[in-house]
């Protein structure tokens, strides 16, 4: 049978009605819960008919608007609702479905996630350390790339629309919600306004002097708002707060915000941090960090820290599911990804490639990636990585400071990367196809593989299965 031959039994699938007479929206969706309420509508806990699955569904209210608005508002919303759904990344929520209930409302389907708010993680931690905020915000700012690359421009990024969950063993993995108002830019990249579309939105305290004036809005808008969550993680506030919203819009407008040192003063200690501030906040677009890659370039290089999410290397036409003539990926990144003597070592884990038989394909401050030439190569990939893991822990017995790598193996790059992002601070994580009986008799004895869990990947067939390397004391 055929997937339209499926997709056509599906459809005539009746959805089960709700046990308590409750009507579906949009015939398949049972709203059980409220999750949360804004402005633009109400975020809800639903079930999926006929297959059972837990979803998120926003409710667009079209309440008050004229026909003729009600058409245009319809119009916009499918065409960016198609735009959003193009969003493929692993800090974007996905979208399932859109479309329209009987009623007359909007609504959005969505993946359920776990995890709390940025907003709610604020209030319970207060201020955060400036490598918790970075790290944070690089995500976000991974999630912004690929929607600006896709001339997208979120428009109303808040700590509300920040969700933080758990992936393997790491805490604050970011996905980026509601790009219900993102608004598809023209392919200058930026909105053209007329007056039937000027309009002011977002939230007051994270919209860009742009936004307020309803003039055109660019991806640097939401670099605007990444500031200011920067800026909030640091310190606790908003840089304009008021209790009237027009004195929120003026000081975006007309003030400068106070120093982050004005409120943390050991703020003061990172040089270049103020600096990038001011640029993420100048009230001029044209005088802000000109895209989000430059952003995460800055922040990184400010905090020190690594995120090896950036500049993924180009994926190679092959078969995920094939190891016949296919390369073996080698993903390594050093945290921090300032230190003394970093060039020196990473040229030290360069020879250990060469050693095994692997070539180093890229390499950037922090981050080595190489391949070796077949992906039954496992072996000598491991060996170069227990290399590079040695090297590393003498360089910070020798600093007396913290110093990490992680290190991610796979046949195909992008997720050869994911397991780096996986792998703990210290670790060597492999897929687990790449490790057999006789991948394990040719390393050292004290060298075991325990497992670290599944990791789902978009376009990939079923769960990566990951190992992670332990090659005792």
């Amino acid at each position: 049978m055929s997937i339209l031959d499926i997709q056509s039994e599906i459809g005539h699938v009746s959805p089960k009605p709700p046990s308590d007479g409750r009507t579906l929206l949009g015939g398949r969706y049972e709203l059980v819960a409220p999750l949360g309420r804004g402005g633009m509508g109400t975020v809800w806990r639903a079930v999926q008919h006929p297959l059972d699955r837990e979803v998120a569904v926003k409710v667009l209210r079209r309440d008050g608007l004229s026909a003729d608005e009600s058409r245009r508002a319809l119009r916009r919303f499918f065409k960016e609702a198609r735009a959003i759904a193009s969003l493929h990344h692993p800090h974007v929520i996905p979208l399932y479905d859109f479309g329209e209930s009987e009623r007359g409302d909007f609504y959005l389907v969505m993946e359920l996630l776990p995890g709390k708010a940025l907003s709610e993680v604020m209030h319970r931690d207060g201020p955060m350390e400036l490598t918790r905020a970075a790290w944070i915000l690089d995500q976000v700012l991974d999630a912004l790339q690929e929607a600006h690359r896709s001339q997208i421009v979120h428009r109303d990024l808040k700590p509300e629309n920040i969700q933080l969950g758990r992936r393997g063993d790491r805490n604050d993995f970011v996905t980026v919600l509601d790009f219900g108002i993102a608004r598809a830019t023209d392919l200058e990249g930026r909105e053209s306004p007329t007056k039937t579309t000027i309009e002011v939105c977002g939230t007051p305290a994270y919209m860009s002097p742009e936004q307020i004036l309803g003039t055109a809005v660019d991806p640097r808008s939401d670099l605007y708002a990444a500031g200011i969550l920067l800026y909030e993680m640091l310190t606790g506030r908003v840089p304009f707060d008021a209790e009237q919203t027009v004195d929120i819009y003026l000081g975006h407008l007309k003030r400068d915000p106070p120093p982050l040192s004005e409120f943390v003063p050991d703020l003061a200690n990172y040089p270049g941090l103020q600096e990038l501030m001011d640029r993420f906040l100048a009230k001029n677009a044209g005088e802000r960090i000109p895209d989000a890659k430059s952003a995460r370039l800055a922040l990184r290089s400010v905090a020190g820290i690594m995120s090896t999410t950036q500049d993924r290397p180009a994926n190679r036409n092959t078969s995920p599911h094939s190891n016949q003539n296919m390369s073996l990926e080698l993903v390594a990144a050093i945290e921090p990804a300032r230190a003394p003597g970093l060039d020196t070592l990473m040229e030290k884990w360069a020879m250990d490639v060469a050693q095994q038989g692997g070539t180093v394909r890229e390499r950037r401050p922090g981050m080595l990636v190489a391949t070796f030439p077949q992906a039954e190569m496992s072996t000598p990939a491991i060996r170069a990585a227990l290399a590079m893991k040695k090297r590393t822990k003498e360089r910070r017995q020798e600093l007396l400071r913290p110093l990490f790598i992680r290190v991610g193996i796979h046949q195909q790059p992008s997720i050869a990367i994911r397991l780096c992002d996986e792998a703990p601070r210290g670790g060597v994580v492999v897929g687990a196809e790449l490790v057999d009986r006789n991948v394990k008799r040719a390393l050292p004895t004290r060298v075991r593989f325990e497992p670290l869990g599944e990791m789902r990947i978009r376009g990939h067939r079923g769960p990566v299965r990951m190992l992670q390397l332990l090659s005792g004391r």
